[in-house]
């Protein structure tokens, strides 16, 4: 699963033309670029776990085990009710039963049945458990068969929900009345961590696993998905249909799904899987490129782990308001409607991440599922790294790494803000709190150096060992250890133990002293991370690389494992250019090396690892004339695009023609924007008929974005023409920068813009749509005020409303009345007094009656 960003007003002040994010790292600001969704979540909350007690975190005691879970189901739409009958088959799981105790929660439980005869048995509900008497013992290997008719009312429960998953109702209906023509009607779900109970009975626990079958009754408008294969439909004449799904293959609780909507499905194969693409109807024409690369993939992961796909589909389905990134549901992921993009958004922002993702939780997660939740990393893990694999793969070496070190990043930003913990977590507080940066990030950060440790071959040799003795089954950690051992022959208890079983990462701080007389390099290395939440000493073997003044290199091996250590390479007969502690890039580790500019000029010049380029770029400010050049030429777009960025404003002229040429004709739609942005430093230049060359010639939005705004200072009534070209595009890159080109007075033409969008606007441009549409509204008279509180406060009050969207409509308002509050000092008027009045009343309101318990927190931190 990849969780979703919450987005807050600590950071709702920010640039439309930039998505540069400072993250802090051990006390440096490190400028690294983050994509929304892709980067997890980390608050500011003060740490708590050390003031609970420690419970012990233990996987589910299994009394029985579900064989099969067949589901009938309809829905009530507009009770936004789940019409269910429930055929469990059961057995003992070693001991005899007389009872079973399902999770189901919300219920209205109309009967219990037992055996092929459906013979009614008695039962005990207390609305999250239901107790079902046997009427007899049964004892392991015979079946129990159990039916339950029932009513579920997910809509009715506490939304709960967390940073990653920002409800638990399991499932959710989308605009079931049609109320809103610019949202489609739908039903979709989200089982994990423990939410399928919500819409059907079962053991909700990620070690038990059923095979299933699950049908779905609607309205013939509208298409279904489940897991499996869809083995019937029947039309019933009275306009609606049963679709049934099937999948013959066991797989845990909460992967189980369902999805109902007015869906486009675009159909593949691959091999003989079949591919399913279901996308709202106006991207249906982008379908085959918002998943482009799923065939590939699919080959790549099977070869990679030599272990073929192991499902019967592989179907991917975009919904509206998810409350995650993504879930991947055994043979039908879902994603927020984030991942539905147009070609121009497509251009060098292609879904090749998450898609990845998901796709690898297929083997690591539902073939192979982490029993309990302190064992997510061996879901979560494997799937992040899976997309530094795919990247390196299909984009190469610096791509991949490009990834890492943001992945790095994200982890570091956490470790920073809250104590460490493990990464096999037995103690934690709150299973949904698992879902962070140390499963995710760190978990595929640790499998990069567990690979680079015993080679690419014993590696993914020990995936397939691990895959083939586990699969269909629920794991620890030590199982992924075994596997390991019995590949390699070695003893990775050290690793494990230190990077799976403890919590936290060294801090290196780093010298180099070359001795001419005895032709030796010393290199001094300490480990200063405290031991507060972090080991006292790790143990980590790096290859040193020693670059000579031609930039040759040789590669060097050594240990480190003491707090404080020299570590002394031999035979070096002159002087190096630089040396690399971390000579290859592998480590999970803050390092901070002591190095002069011009070892770092030698280190961006010679070094072909991403990380020494990028970390000598960083500490290359101002960036000499040399490296720019080289910055310049550079075969990897990052570079280029830093290298532009670097360039100093005052320099910004004595490169205007190559910065020209770049903003024209460079491959990559983030350098061409990079050289735009920079040449709009430049004085003595009319940047107007470049800008203009670009709307004739661009297709990435990106660079259309940052042309369209400088045509907006140069000439707005003339800029003001573009409004009609892009308003009604289906992407939402532009918005932002469109509400800067609205006329003093909306026309209704505008209102209209402004009022789809705020309701539309995906979670990727929902914070820039929504701070320029503050920024316009600043000093408005009171009549265009009025409306504008019209639409936001329907979408702030709004009790089945996108959590992110209310949020921002919210501050919104705020805004308008500290604006309103602001000018009646100066220029009092009755208008404004009664303006000022009616917001007051309307925030009051919105925050007074609000359910959601994440908006209830942050707006109590507001009061």
């Amino acid at each position: 699963m990849k969780p979703q960003m919450l987005v807050w007003i600590s950071i709702l002040v920010l640039s439309c033309a930039s998505n540069k994010k400072t993250w802090v790292v051990e006390g440096e600001d490190i400028p690294i670029e983050e994509s929304l969704l892709d980067t997890l979540v980390v608050t500011d909350e003060e740490w708590q776990e050390d003031t609970l007690p420690k419970v012990f975190r233990p996987s589910a005691t299994l009394y029985y085990d579900i064989l099969h879970t067949k589901l009938a189901l309809s829905f009530d739409w507009q009770k936004r009710h789940v019409l269910g009958r429930a055929d469990l088959t059961i057995t003992p799981y070693f001991s005899p039963i007389d009872h079973i105790v399902l999770d189901a929660v919300g219920f209205e439980i109309h009967g219990v049945y037992l055996g092929q005869s459906y013979v009614q048995t008695g039962y005990q509900y207390d609305d999250k458990k239901l107790t079902v008497a046997l009427g007899k013992m049964y004892k392991r290997g015979e079946n129990i068969v159990l039916r339950i008719d029932y009513t579920a009312m997910p809509d009715k429960l506490p939304a709960g929900g967390s940073d990653a998953i920002t409800s638990e109702k399991g499932l959710f209906f989308i605009d079931p009345l049609d109320e809103d023509p610019d949202v489609p009607s739908q039903i979709w779900t989200q089982g994990e961590t423990e939410n399928n109970s919500r819409w059907f009975p079962t053991f909700d626990k990620p070690n038990e696993r059923f095979t299933q079958e699950i049908l779905l009754t609607v309205d013939t408008m509208y298409k279904t998905l489940s897991n499996g294969n869809k083995i019937a439909s029947q039309l019933h004449g009275n306009g609606m249909r049963t679709d049934h799904w099937k999948q013959d293959k066991p797989h845990a609780p909460y992967l189980a799904m369902v999805a109902v909507g007015e869906f486009h499905e675009e159909l593949d194969k691959w091999e003989n899987v079949p591919l399913h693409y279901f996308v709202e109807k106006k991207y249906q024409r982008h379908a085959n490129q918002i998943f482009n690369h799923t065939p590939e993939m699919l080959s790549f992961f099977s070869e990679k782990l030599a272990f073929p796909y192991p499902w019967d589909k592989y179907a991917q389905v975009a919904v509206r308001d998810f409350v995650s990134g993504a879930m991947e549901n055994t043979g039908a992921v879902v994603f927020g409607s984030f991942v539905q993009k147009t070609d121009k958004e497509l251009i060098d922002n292609e879904n090749d991440n998450i898609v990845a993702h998901e796709m690898m939780h297929h083997w690591f997660g539902d073939l192979v599922t982490c029993e309990d939740w302190s064992n997510l990393t061996l879901n979560e893990g494997f799937a992040n790294y899976a997309e530094y694999l795919w990247l390196e793969h299909k984009y190469g070496k610096d791509k991949a790494e490009e990834h890492r070190i943001n992945e790095m990043a994200g982890y570091f930003n956490q470790t920073y803000l809250e104590k460490p913990h493990p990464l096999i977590h037995y103690f934690y507080a709150d299973k949904e709190k698992m879902f962070d940066a140390h499963s995710y990030n760190k978990g595929g950060l640790v499998l990069h150096m567990l690979r680079n440790y015993i080679g690419d071959d014993a590696f993914f040799a020990s995936l397939n060992r691990y895959l083939t003795d586990n699969q269909f089954t629920a794991v620890e950690v030590d199982e992924l250890r075994m596997a390991f051992e019995d590949v390699t022959g070695q003893d990775l208890h050290w690793f494990f133990d230190q990077w799976f079983l403890s919590p936290g990462h060294p801090s290196l701080t780093v010298s180099y002293t070359y001795d001419s007389l005895a032709n030796t390099l010393q290199i001094s290395v300490a480990q200063t991370q405290s031991p507060d939440g972090h080991l006292s000493v790790y143990r980590l073997p790096v290859e040193v690389a020693v670059y000579a003044a031609d930039g040759a290199v040789n590669y060097y091996p050594a240990l480190i494992d003491q707090r404080n250590q020299v570590i002394t390479i031999e035979g070096i007969a002159n002087q190096p250019s630089v040396a690399v502690l971390d000579g290859k890039g592998v480590l999970l580790a803050s390092i901070q090396e002591e190095k002069s500019a011009e070892q770092y000029q030698a280190q961006y010049l010679f070094s072909g690892h991403f990380y020494d380029k990028y970390d000598a770029l960083y500490n290359l400010q101002p960036m000499p004339a040399n490296v720019i050049e080289a910055g310049l030429n550079d075969s990897y777009a990052y570079f280029r695009s830093e290298t532009v960025r670097s360039i100093p404003d005052s320099l910004a002229s004595t490169y205007a023609d190559r910065l020209q040429a770049l903003a024209l004709s460079d491959p990559h739609s983030q350098v061409r924007r990079e050289a735009l942005i920079k040449l709009s430093m430049v004085d003595d230049i009319d940047l107007v008929p470049i800008c203009n060359m670009v709307m004739m010639s661009e297709s990435a939005y990106p660079v259309i974005d940052v042309a369209l705004q400088v045509l907006v200072m140069a000439d707005p009534e003339k800029a003001a023409r573009y409004i009609a070209r892009f308003r009604d595009e289906d992407s939402d890159y532009l918005a932002a920068t469109l509400v800067g080109i609205l006329g003093e007075v909306p026309t209704d033409e505008d209102w209209a813009f402004l009022e789809r969008k705020a309701r539309t606007v995906g979670v990727n441009h929902m914070v820039d749509f929504y701070t320029a549409c503050q920024t316009y509204l600043v000093g408005k008279p009171a009549e265009t005020m009025s409306r504008a509180i019209d639409f936001l406060s329907s979408i702030a009050a709004d009790p089945k409303g996108n959590v992110y969207r209310k949020y921002l409509a919210l501050i919104g308002l705020l805004n308008m009345g500290e604006d309103v509050s602001a000018r009646m000092d100066t220029e009092p008027s009755l208008d404004d007094e009664m303006l000022l009045q009616r917001l007051a009343e309307t925030i009051r309101s919105i925050v007074e009656n609000e359910q959601n318990p994440i908006l209830k927190e942050k707006y109590s931190e507001m009061r």
